[in-house]
This record gives structure tokens, C-alpha cells and sequence, in this order.
């Protein structure tokens, strides 16, 4: 007996342990001290500022969002404070509503009531327009039957058609009053349904907390911060550039559109922004062997693998001919989806391995010009893959919880500005105003969207690619209608000598410049190029020398590209336009004809 007193006293002390605890457990929320954005996500951090007894306590944070993510869940304590466990909880917590929904009830009852009785009177409106449609049915018959035989009464069927009208409109007004009844007592009554439904789910509502043990060296007040990660928070940058072209200046607006749907306010804060990726796999994936072998014939053109069609939602089936695609496209789809398992470290591992072998077979598989489009595609996704730019914003910003996106500046700073007009009449009769614009600020300025501005007024929108701090970039700042171009096919001459056919061609592009000032011009034209040894391209004349910029000789004259960097003077119109003309020969067999090559860049 004794025995059984003893094991039911332990199984009391032990079962009711957590009960004690609980009651002894000290409540708190703390305050959201910090914030950084993610791209998707957000960490959160609470500052909970308590006095602790010495010892061992039990902390219950309260009032988490429901957009955390639980497994995320960390702390830390002051030096003379130790956290010894970090829990997750959810709790049920019943809410007493029964008063506001008896009241809504009645609401619901009444509008409920209303609605019924108005769409019995529209349904009685229709019957009686129906009857009167019949008796007008019946009166029109009535009448030829009358004309018929001669005995017509004239005024007794007026009466009546008049009669009939006039009730028919009144019941048409009728029905107008009645459908605009009807439809704001279904609104009505939508809103409060929706509200009924909010009250009766909050009658048991989720509390979401945090349950931390503590360890204090001594009784003093204690600073633990407690971090998260919640869902439902993004960013994305967005600029503005105003260009003002007389003072060679553009100001930069860099601003950030933020999404914050995580159920929490952040007030007061301090904000960050960060291009970093949160993940919750602290191990690197491992690299498995590639294994290969060879069979006969070549290679084919390359086909979406099963593995990447899935990916993207596609189902390939294997019978199915091959879809082929741009090796360009192909190589950024992999390393698209390589980017977005790669944040999962070794638990993406097998999908991170397929990558890399689709990746690396490109490589095997590619031919001279495949190489070159590799190289150019690697160094794009070099550039902007490995960058993490973190962009402090400062303390005391608030951002509510709402399914709406909200703007917040970055940076905002003057840059020193190269403006030249740009020509291209073989594409555009329209000339354009562009910037070189130097990023002369601290912030690195990551790629995307932009709205241009020329002297105050909109001009059209564009994007840019990242600029480190220092980096040169170039904007468009829309048409200049004061500058006009035309150009024009002047003659083309045709002789066979030897039994070759050479053909003479001639240009000519008049450029009006309708400023009173000088302006800069680039004027951009192109002739064909060939590496067909049986065609040559030679004798190009022009009256105004090429342009001797080192780039543009490196990598496109040689391409045909023609370039011609002008000083306009003020006001040179019509006959005091500037004139550029230019020529070539191409000559090539006469059995021959010319046919346009698809080039690769």
C-alpha cells in the first residue's frame, strides 16, 4: 500500500511538473527591434528587456506571426544570461463572441428578409409585364381583325394601347428600383456574412509562441533578442533618373518597392535590405563523379532534358520529336534553376548534381561558336550571382503588415553625366538623348527598372543592368524631335567583268540640328560583312572619317558597323544640314546571288 501511495506521489510531481512550470512561467512579447528583407523572407528580431531571478526561468513569447517559420526559431542572451532551450508552440485560445453574433444574426435575418421580399416583387413585376405584353399581343390582333372587316373603333383601341404603355413604363421604372434594391442588399449582406464568418472562426484562434529557458547569473535585468525568419516579405529596387542635360548632371532615385504581408507591424525599426539567401542547411552539397562514354555519329542539337522540362512545369514525352532551342536560352534555364536550389545547400544535392551535368555536357558537347556563347552567358551569372549587398536604412521606420506594396529610398545622389544623341536611321527616323552616368555613390546599385526623366518631364521607361560603386553606366533619356535625320538609298550601279558581277552602292543622310547649340552625335549605319570567300566586300568611301574609338574598332568595325562621332553646330537645317554619304563595292560570280547569313552572337 505503501509502495502504491509512493508511485502515485512521483507520477503526480512528475505529470504535474509542466503544469507548475506554466504557472510559473513568465509571459512577455518584447518589441520588434530589427528587420532585414530578403528576397522572400524577412529575419525578425525582438528585443525582450525582463528583470530574471536567479536561476533557471521559463519565458513565453507571445504574439508571433503566422507567417513564421517555426524551424527558424533562435536566441540570445546578455553575457550574464544563458539560453538553454528555444521551442516552438502553437495554443488554441477560445475567444467569447456570443453577443456580437447574436446581434449579427438578427442583421443577417433582417436583410435575409428584405432581400426575399424584393425579389418576390421584381418576380411579380415580370408577370405583369408578361400579361401586358399579351394583352398588347391581343389588342394589335384584335385591331387587324377589325381593319379587316371594316369596323374599325379607333378611339376605345387607343385608350387601350395608351393604357398599356403607360403601365409598362411604370413597371419598367419599377423593376429598375427593384434590381438596384436587390443589389445592395446582396452587398449588404456579403459584408456581413464575411463578417459573421470572421467572428466564428475567432471563437478559437492559433496563438503562436516561443518557449525559451533561461539561466541568470544574477537578479538583474536581462537583454535577450529572439530571431526569426516569416514568409510573405520581398523587395525589388527601382530607380528613377533625371537627367537635366544643360548642368552634364543625372539624379539617381534608388528606391526599393517592399512587400509586407507577414502579419506583424514592424514600427519603429531598424531596416535592412539584403540580396543575401537565408537557408536553413548548413552543409555544402557534395560533388558526385560524372561518368561518360562515347557512341557513334555526332551529336545532335540539344533537347530539353526531362529532368529541366519538369522543372518548369513541362511535360516532355520521349516519343515526342525533339524541341530544340537556343543554346543561350538553354544554358540561362540551368543556371536558373541552379540559382534557385542552390540556397538549399546539401538538401538540393541531387538536383544541384543534375545541374552541373547538364551544365558540363554543354561544355563537352560544344562546338567553336558554342564556346563563345558560354563565356558570355558564365560572365553574366558570374556578375550578379555571387554579389550580396546588404543596405542598411536606418532606425525608427515603420512598415504595417498589408497585402499592398510600399516605397522606401534607398540612396539618392547626383551623378556626373556625358550626354550624346544617338542616330540610327537604318532602324529609327527618331534620334535619341543617352548618358554615360557614373555610379559616384557608396551603394552598389542592382539591376533593374527605371524611370527616365529629362528636365522635370517623363520620357519613357528602360532598365539597367548592376553597377558597382565607380562603374560607368549608360541610360536613355528618350526622342529629341530637334534633331531630324533622313537617309537615303542615292544609286546603286551594276557591271560584269570577267564574269563577275560588282555592284556600286551609294548613301546619303542629311541631319538637321534645329538647337541653338552645338550638339554631340552619334551617328550609327552598317554595311555587309561576309566570311564567304567567294563574295568580297571592299572600296568603302565615306566623306566624313569613322570614328576612332578604340572599342568600337576592336569589336565591330570589322562587322560592317559604321560610326561617326559629329559636332553638330547650332541651327544647321536644310541647306546647311550636315551631309554624311558613303559607298562600297561587293563583287562575286555571276552565276551567284546574295543571300542574308543568320549570325550568332
Amino acid at each position: 500500500m505503501k509502495k502504491q501511495i509512493l508511485v502515485l506521489m512521483v507520477a503526480f510531481f512528475v505529470f504535474a511538473q509542466p503544469c507548475f512550470a506554466e504557472k510559473n512561467a513568465l509571459e512577455v512579447s518584447g518589441s520588434i527591434s530589427k528587420v532585414i528583407v530578403y528576397r522572400g523572407q524577412a529575419l525578425v528580431t525582438r528585443t525582450i528587456e525582463i528583470d530574471l531571478p536567479k536561476g533557471t526561468s521559463e519565458l513565453i513569447v507571445q504574439k508571433l506571426p503566422n507567417r513564421i517559420v517555426s524551424e527558424t526559431l533562435y536566441a540570445q542572451g546578455s553575457d550574464d544570461v544563458t539560453i538553454t532551450s528555444v521551442r516552438y508552440r502553437e495554443k488554441a485560445i477560445k475567444e467569447d463572441t456570443r453577443e456580437e453574433v447574436k446581434k449579427l444574426d438578427a442583421e443577417i435575418e433582417q436583410l435575409q428578409t428584405r432581400l426575399r421580399h424584393a425579389k418576390d416583387d421584381h418576380k411579380l413585376l415580370r408577370t405583369n409585364t408578361g400579361t401586358l405584353d399579351k394583352l398588347r399581343d391581343f389588342t394589335v390582333a384584335a385591331q387587324s381583325s377589325d381593319l379587316n372587316r371594316g369596323v374599325l373603333q379607333f378611339e376605345p383601341l387607343e385608350q387601350l394601347v395608351g393604357f398599356i404603355e403607360t403601365k409598362r413604363g411604370e413597371y419598367h421604372e419599377q423593376r429598375k428600383k427593384l434590381d438596384d434594391e436587390i443589389g445592395e442588399l446582396k452587398k449588404q449582406l456579403e459584408l456581413l456574412e464575411r463578417r459573421m464568418g470572421q467572428l466564428k472562426a475567432g471563437r478559437s484562434r492559433t496563438e503562436r509562441q516561443a518557449v525559451l529557458f533561461v539561466t541568470s547569473a544574477g537578479s538583474k535585468k536581462a537583454v535577450i533578442e529572439l530571431s526569426y525568419l516569416v514568409n510573405k516579405a520581398n523587395w525589388m529596387p527601382q530607380y528613377n533618373l533625371r537627367a537635366q542635360p544643360d548642368k552634364s548632371e543625372v539624379t539617381v532615385e534608388y528606391n526599393s518597392i517592399i512587400h509586407q504581408a507577414s502579419g506583424e507591424d514592424w514600427t519603429g525599426v531598424s531596416l535592412s535590405l539584403s540580396t543575401a539567401q537565408p537557408t536553413m542547411e548548413a552543409a555544402p552539397p557534395v560533388l558526385d563523379p560524372m561518368k561518360v562514354g562515347v557512341v557513334s555519329g555526332k551529336p545532335t542539337r540539344r533537347r530539353k532534358s526531362l529532368h529541366e522540362s519538369e522543372q518548369v512545369g513541362v511535360k516532355l514525352d520521349s516519343r515526342a520529336p525533339a524541341q530544340y532551342r537556343d543554346l543561350s536560352d538553354e544554358f540561362r534555364g540551368v543556371q536558373n534553376l541552379r540559382r534557385e536550389m542552390a540556397r538549399k545547400g546539401k538538401a538540393a544535392q541531387a538536383q544541384l548534381n543534375v545541374f552541373a551535368s547538364s551544365n558540363q555536357m554543354m561544355e563537352l558537347q560544344a562546338d567553336k561558336k558554342d564556346v563563345q556563347v558560354i563565356k558570355k552567358e558564365a560572365k553574366r551569372f558570374a556578375r550578379t550571382e555571387g554579389v550580396s549587398v546588404t543596405y542598411e536604412l536606418g532606425d525608427g521606420l515603420s512598415m504595417p503588415s498589408r497585402s499592398d506594396q510600399q516605397l522606401i529610398t534607398i540612396a539618392a545622389f547626383q551623378a556626373k553625366a556625358e550626354f550624346i544623341m544617338i542616330a540610327t536611321p537604318m532602324l529609327t527616323d527618331y534620334v535619341y538623348l543617352q548618358a554615360d552616368i557614373v555610379n559616384n555613390s557608396d551603394v552598389i546599385l542592382l539591376a533593374a527598372p527605371v524611370s527616365m526623366y529629362r528636365n522635370g518631364e517623363f520620357v519613357g521607361k528602360g532598365g539597367i543592368e548592376m553597377v558597382t560603386i565607380g562603374e560607368k553606366f549608360t541610360a536613355g533619356f528618350g526622342v529629341d524631335s530637334q534633331i531630324q535625320i533622313s537617309r537615303e538609298f542615292k544609286d546603286k550601279k551594276v557591271d560584269s567583268l570577267w564574269g563577275n558581277r560588282i555592284e556600286n552602292y551609294e548613301y546619303r543622310i542629311a541631319i538637321d540640328n534645329y538647337k541653338s547649340r552645338p550638339v554631340r552625335l552619334r551617328l550609327l549605319e552598317r554595311i555587309p560583312y561576309t566570311e564567304d570567300e567567294e563574295l568580297v566586300i571592299e572600296e568603302f568611301k565615306t566623306n566624313t572619317p569613322l570614328s576612332k574609338d578604340a572599342e568600337y574598332l576592336r569589336a565591330e568595325k570589322d562587322k560592317g558597323i559604321l560610326r561617326w562621332d559629329l559636332d553638330l553646330a547650332p541651327v544647321t537645317t536644310e541647306k546647311k544640314a550636315t551631309i554624311i554619304t558613303y559607298g562600297y563595292t561587293m563583287k562575286y560570280d555571276n552565276d551567284m546571288h546574295i543571300r542574308s547569313v543568320p549570325s550568332r552572337n
